[in-house]
């Protein structure tokens, strides 16, 4: 519990944290600590990558590195992260790697910028820590190394000796300041701690590039006073030019290049220069040192369109791209809807539990390729994306299948647009709660404005998601009843996990499965095992590497410190509820209205059940609970919900009073999802 802070608590707080971060001294005094800790004096990429460190990092059951900076923030991307800090990894160490431009290629909305912003937040987070500080001459506009004062003769020495490895040379404002100042006397220059903050414009350097022709580069190489540009050269350098452009701000740490390939050529030459020879070009007057992280993004046509240039050779040869893809595991797509709609306007509305599951359904079917395995649908390989069981395959085919389509999540509809056409659905009148086929419904009629829909083909193929997410969204509807139909289910499920990993981890060590106790409901015997087993497609030959497999991914889970319920395994998930759920014919008998007055009292009550259960334990309302009873009852009925467009949209035809739970019949007998051309 929070103890309750008064206003002196934290203003005395406050003040502590600002007098914890100043620093100041001779360059004398830094060469001392620098000697005693070398780390003072890293390279942008070193800090940055400890930036990113110090946030912490894990390993998920599948040995995936999960990154503490990351974590409940990017969905979905796991490998492209990685990918991203085992760059900085590599240039930590002062490989040829760090002289290149790290881009991020992806379409709108994919994370770009978010990736940034963190990497960005972090590193400001960092420099305010004793690990993280940052030491700079005082006064220089591009905070400049101290280190640079060291003449150049003695640098092997200090780095054989000391291990301080020095890199770049004086700024001209700084060199200017030496001879004037301080009469070239070194040890006396002063040095001061910096903290990086994009907001004042500390060692986080931002250009978006909205303007392929900018009057000139002073946004990027710094401005001049023109009123000094008479007399020595050298100190025209020190005087007039005042390196605020936003190279120089970023001068030690993270240079953010936005829309990239919108650049003018002549700025992108100022770039291939900085990455390449670590200076910034100043016209007619030489160059200066910087050392800055350089990262870029871009979509995928304007990247094109400059990789197909004659004269971009150069550059090319000098970025390294990640591509940033829109999730493709409607699990991940969901966890970024959710984030999303905790800072939107969305909230005073209720989300029925599946209607974002099958918002992300149909969105990430548009961004995944047709799969090239014969006899596997799309939705087979969106389930398998997902982790799902699907069939005999498994996750080497998966791997497979993601290393011949590396493209797949370039294109393909965006969390924004499925954001926006949300809350199209939210602000009608009289909507107090967005069910599954509202979304999908609303979705779809958005198309026609966001997507372009010229040809019959591309109709079609979306015509074909609808279809797909409906039978899906008929599937994940049945299940929800079959849970709510069993009163304790949860429970039940626990139960039956604990006694299955407990048998397999028995099995693991070498230890006889002992038969079912009487009357011990965690207790599972060799033929529980192999029923659990075979609902998943696990064959008597494999069920041994099944049980490893299962033993090692629990113990995986509690290293971390992390309960494994039976919804942490797909493939558990799906044979336990196969093994608890009641038949779909037995809840179908269930749901269906009797015809006699005498049975009809039992049928309310357990209709009034199932609906306490959905709004209690499952997270409904009145409204999507009493619109999910009366869509599976007719599910169940085997009658047809989705047909061939016609001209509307999607259409639930059994809808409910707006403001009540009472279901009411619609203009047809029969209940249709129907997608209609947008």
């Amino acid at each position: 519990m929070t103890s309750n802070l008064s206003i002196e608590d934290i203003l005395a707080e406050g003040g502590l944290e600002e007098k914890r971060l100043v620093w100041e001294g001779t360059f004398a005094d830094y060469l001392r600590m620098a000697v005693e800790d070398p780390s003072v004096s890293r390279l942008s990429h070193s800090l940055v990558y400890d930036a990113i460190m110090a946030e912490g990092v894990e390993f998920s059951p599948d040995g995936e590195p999960v990154y503490g900076l990351f974590r409940g923030e990017i969905f979905g991307l796991e490998e492209r992260l990685d990918r991203i800090v085992q760059y900085f990894a590599a240039s930590a160490q002062r490989l040829e790697v760090r002289k290149r431009i790290l881009l991020m290629l992806g379409p709108p909305a994919s994370g770009k910028s978010s990736v940034v912003d963190l990497i960005k937040a972090a590193l400001e987070r960092y420099t305010r820590t004793d690990a993280g500080a940052v030491y700079a001459i005082q006064g220089c506009p591009m905070q400049e190394d101290p280190l640079h004062l060291v003449p150049e003769k003695l640098r092997a020495g200090l780095f054989e000796q000391y291990g301080v490895y020095v890199e770049g040379s004086l700024c001209p404002r700084c060199r200017y300041v030496l001879r004037t100042e301080y009469d070239g006397e070194v040890s006396e220059m002063a040095v001061a701690r910096v903290t990086f903050d994009e907001k004042a414009a500390v060692g986080i350097g931002y250009y978006i590039a909205n303007n392929p022709n900018p009057t000139d580069a002073s946004f990027l190489v710094g401005s001049v006073d023109m009123d000094q540009l008479g007399g020595d050269r050298r100190e025209v350098l020190g005087k007039a030019f005042r390196l605020d452009g936003e190279l120089n701000i970023a001068n030690r740490g993270i240079m953010e290049f936005v829309e990239m390939f919108k650049a003018d050529r002549n700025m992108l030459t100022t770039l291939l220069g900085l990455a390449q020879e670590q200076l910034i070009k100043l016209q007619r007057f030489g160059s200066v040192y910087a050392d800055e992280v350089i990262v870029g993004h871009s979509n995928e046509g304007d990247f094109d369109t400059f990789a197909a240039e004659q004269h971009a050779e150069a550059l090319k040869d000098r970025i390294i791209s990640v591509q940033v893809p829109y999730a493709l595991k409607a699990s991940e797509e969901v966890k970024i809807y959710e984030k999303m709609l905790t800072s939107g306007t969305v909230q005073d509305v209720h989300m029925a539990p599946l209607t974002l599951t099958v918002a992300a359904i149909f969105t990430v079917l548009s961004r995944i390729e047709p799969p090239d395995r014969q006899g596997m649908s799309i939705m087979q390989k969106l389930r398998l994306y997902d982790r799902q069981t699907v069939g005999n395959y498994t996750r080497q085919d998966l791997r497979d299948i993601q290393r011949h389509h590396p493209n797949e999540g370039m294109h393909g509809i965006s969390p924004r647009y499925v954001m926006n056409r949300l809350g199209t659905v939210a602000s009608e009148q009289a909507t107090t709660c967005v069910t599954p086929l509202a979304a999908l419904d609303s979705l779809w009629l958005g198309l026609g404005e966001n997507i372009s829909l010229a040809d019959q083909q591309n109709v079609d193929r979306y015509v074909g998601f609808v279809n797909e997410t409906v039978k899906e969204y008929n599937d994940l509807a049945v299940r929800e009843i079959q849970k709510a139909f069993e009163e304790g289910f949860e429970g039940k499920a626990a139960t039956l996990l604990e006694g299955y990993v407990r048998s397999v981890a028995a099995y693991a060590d070498g230890e006889p499965v002992a038969p079912r106790a009487k009357g011990d409901a965690t207790s599972v015997s060799e033929r529980d095992m192999r029923e659990i087993e075979r609902a998943v497609g696990v064959k008597e030959t494999d069920k041994r590497a099944f049980r490893l497999e299962v033993t090692e991914l629990v113990e995986s889970w509690r290293s971390m410190g992390r309960e494994f319920k039976y919804t942490s395994d797909p493939r558990l998930r799906a044979a336990i509820e196969s093994r608890l759920f009641q038949s779909r014919r037995k809840v179908e008998r269930a749901l269906t209205e009797p015809r006699f007055a005498r049975q009809k009292v039992e049928w309310e009550q357990r209709q009034s059940s199932i609906m306490a259960r959905l709004k209690d334990s499952y997270g409904y309302c009145d409204q999507c609970a009493a619109d999910l009873l009366a869509y599976v009852s007719h599910v169940l009925k085997n009658r047809a919900v989705h047909k061939t467009p016609r001209n509307e949209g999607v259409e639930w035809l059994w809808q409910l009073n707006p403001g009540s739970s009472e279901p009411v019949q619609g203009p047809e007998a029969e209940p249709e999802a129907v997608p209609q051309d947008p």
